[in-house]
């Protein structure tokens, strides 16, 4: 995907443990214990592991590749609520503040230089606008985390990061601002543009009708990933419908589908398909 896609990872982290009734509580009444990745090539392989406190909020995520753990998400909270998310092998970290029942600023480090700060803006106790300062970096992008990767394919999410490293390299501060319409408790469509730029990108997403298990919850370092994840959603994402318009007028566009087996009410495999592959995302639930 092209670059304004690749900014895409930004805006989500903490989106990903909103609450309908006060941000930054993530408690869902299905819990995620382990997911699985299936690639293109058919190899079935442990991709996290979540852990939770006795109390009911989200202790950790351990990340796998090839079989050996690669790195952790660590939470901290107050009063159940998120203040810190932490990537102890990276060295990134990201906090939020909340204004009263609401998810005001997120601000990521990386080896303890800010590198993003996001802004919030609701209406009617939904999140409508998001504005990102992004602190270009050389060092801070090599250390980056994707996290898209909790709803994209680990071949889009591989783009993202690379279209994503391009469009930063010799830039100073940019800005880039997400507005977002809802209906109900779902984001259905984001237009994505950066200040100074007449480039834009616009998602159409489309649900099903069952719980999506990472409703409410950010553990994602860019906001942006929660909502193409599909983390700000009631529901699970079926289909994404993205259109991007490039400085000279050159418009992208593409399409992502998904389908699911459900148990119950929520999901326990995802199919990506797109772009001439397919991948597979099993869920497994806490007892």
């Amino acid at each position: 995907m092209k670059k304004i896609l690749s900014i895409l990872v930004i805006a989500c982290v903490a989106m990903l443990f909103v609450s309908c009734h006060k941000d930054g509580i993530y408690n869902p009444s299905k819990k995620i214990s382990k997911i699985y990745y299936t690639g293109s090539d058919g190899v079935k392989n442990l991709s996290q592991v979540w852990t939770w406190n006795k109390n009911n909020t989200l202790e950790k995520i351990d990340f796998y590749s090839g079989g050996s753990l690669s790195y952790t998400y660590n939470f901290t909270y107050e009063k159940k609520r998120l203040v810190r998310m932490n990537n102890y092998a990276n060295n990134r970290s990201i906090e939020y503040k909340y204004e009263k029942n609401m998810l005001k600023e997120a601000n990521t480090y990386s080896g303890g230089t800010l590198q993003d700060t996001y802004t919030f803006t609701h209406k009617n106790g939904k999140i409508v606008k998001i504005t990102d300062t992004y602190l270009n970096n050389k060092g801070a992008i090599e250390n980056e985390i994707n996290p898209l990767q909790f709803i994209l394919s680990e071949e889009l999410c591989q783009t993202v990061d690379q279209n994503r490293k391009r469009i930063s390299d010799g830039k100073g501060t940019i800005v880039f601002n997400y507005e977002l319409t809802w209906d109900k408790n779902n984001p259905v469509k984001m237009v994505m543009t950066e200040e100074g730029s007449s480039e834009n990108m616009v998602y159409d997403v489309q649900y099903d009708k069952k719980n999506n298990p990472y409703y409410n919850a950010y553990n994602q370092f860019y906001f942006e990933d929660n909502l193409y994840n599909g983390h700000l959603g009631q529901n699970n994402v079926t289909r994404i419908e993205y259109r991007e318009t490039e400085d000279d007028g050159e418009v992208y566009t593409g399409v992502e589908n998904y389908e699911y087996t459900y148990d119950g009410n929520y999901p326990k495999a995802r199919r990506y398909m797109g772009d001439g592959y397919t991948t597979l995302i099993e869920f497994e639930y806490t007892k």
